[in-house]
This record gives structure tokens, C-alpha cells and sequence, in this order.
């Protein structure tokens, strides 16, 4: 069963962003995730919720998800965002 990472992304320092960018999109590639959303521009249908950025990677499954979440490229990118960007990130499980 498929598995999403659902991350609410607020850049602030976009020339750094990029290093993160490199870095995490080798990363998602290498364990096998793809990217569904990288999206700057949203709408507000219903509710408060109004992200700055929004960006949706797939997995084969909750556990390709997890591995990918504590894998070394990922903490690695997790260190070249530190003081980047601010992130909001959730895992959900598809149907």
C-alpha cells in the first residue's frame, strides 16, 4: 500500500533552499520515492490552512517512507534546511 510524506513547506532563505533542494531530491530518488506536488502556488478551498509551499512524495509503503525518513541522505538534507526553511510534515498511509 502506498504511503505519502505531506510536507508544508515556508522558505526562509530561497538561495540556501536550493543546497536542500539537490540534496533531498537525490535522496527521495535513491529510495525509490517520486514526486506527486511541489507546488508554490495554492488556493484555499475551506478552513485556515494556507501553506506558503506544498510538496507530496510517494513510496511503495509506510516502511519505504520510514526508511527514507531516517536514512543518511535524508539527515543530511535535514542539516542543509536548518535555518532554511521551516517544515510541517506528516506520513499517511494511501488506499
Amino acid at each position: 500500500m502506498p504511503a505519502y510524506m505531506i510536507s508544508d513547506v515556508n522558505v526562509i532563505n530561497a538561495e540556501r533552499y536550493e543546497d536542500y533542494l539537490a540534496a533531498i531530491s537525490e535522496a527521495v530518488q535513491k529510495h525509490g520515492g517520486r514526486y506527486l506536488v511541489r507546488a508554490h502556488q495554492t488556493k484555499v478551498l475551506e478552513g485556515n490552512w494556507n501553506p506558503a509551499r506544498v510538496v507530496v512524495i510517494e513510496f511503495a509503503s509506510m516502511a519505504d517512507a520510514e526508511r527514507f525518513y531516517s536514512s543518511e541522505q535524508f539527515l543530511a538534507a535535514r542539516e542543509l534546511r536548518q535555518n532554511v526553511a521551516m517544515v510541517n510534515m506528516i506520513l499517511a498511509e494511501g488506499v
